[in-house]
């Protein structure tokens, strides 16, 4: 079983930045932050629609400019929120990257930010807008995608392979609960499972044929 290190270990470290990502790679194997849309255009590293819980400053990602973002403290750190090229440049180079598309119209962009990075790991684009994905798809049939699904979505191993994914993400409990695990791999999906703090449950997802977990907190898997 793998780990990744969602938002590079949001509960030990400051959430998607570029000092989370670098020490989260000692005890992961993959690294996951999230993708948006600034007010000027560019790509950056942040969860939320606004800056207000994470950082220093208030406002909507969609208006504030990349110069405004990257002048707020994430965390109390003094670290501002990154361009998605700088974190990709950032990331160590054995370490897998999965870059989860927060809203539409990015698909095209992330693709070719991630085609300038030229990474040597596995970069897996994942998403729970189906549109986004579909996109990825279309413009690069090689590219990794992994769909991340909600209780909404009533279908979603029939959906995954629709879509050509390589993983499909689910909640824990969904995944020790329901079917979706052995239906995913019984058609050669990845399962990752969300969000995982504690060792015996990683241990029973991983018994439940899960091949990833994603942590808040550097656990042993």
């Amino acid at each position: 079983m793998h780990c990744i290190a969602h938002r590079g270990f949001a509960a030990v470290a400051p959430e998607n930045t570029i000092g989370a990502v670098r020490a989260a790679a000692d005890r992961a194997d993959a690294v996951e932050f999230d993708v948006r849309r600034c007010g000027t255009g560019e790509l950056v590293v942040v969860h939320d629609e606004t800056i207000d819980r994470a950082t220093d400053g208030t406002g909507t990602v969609a208006s504030l400019p990349l110069e405004a973002l990257a002048e707020r403290s994430v965390c109390g750190t003094g670290e501002g929120i990154p361009t998605l090229a700088a974190m990709l440049a950032a990331v160590p180079p054995a370490v897998e990257v999965h870059i989860e598309l927060k809203e539409r119209g990015l698909a095209a962009d992330v693709l070719a930010t991630i085609d300038r990075a030229d990474l040597p790991a596995r970069v897996v684009v994942t998403s729970f807008l189906l549109d986004e994905l579909r996109t990825i798809r279309e413009r690069d049939p090689s590219q990794p995608i992994g769909l991340l699904t909600s209780h909404r979505l009533e279908t979603p191993v029939t959906t995954a392979v629709e879509l050509d994914c390589a993983a499909l993400g689910a909640n824990r409990v969904r995944c020790l609960a329901t079917g979706i695990v052995p239906r995913a791999t019984a058609v050669d999906l990845e399962v990752h499972a969300w969000t995982v703090e504690r060792a015996p449950t990683a241990r029973l997802l991983d018994r439940r044929g899960v091949d990833y977990v994603s942590a808040d907190r550097p656990i042993d898997v």
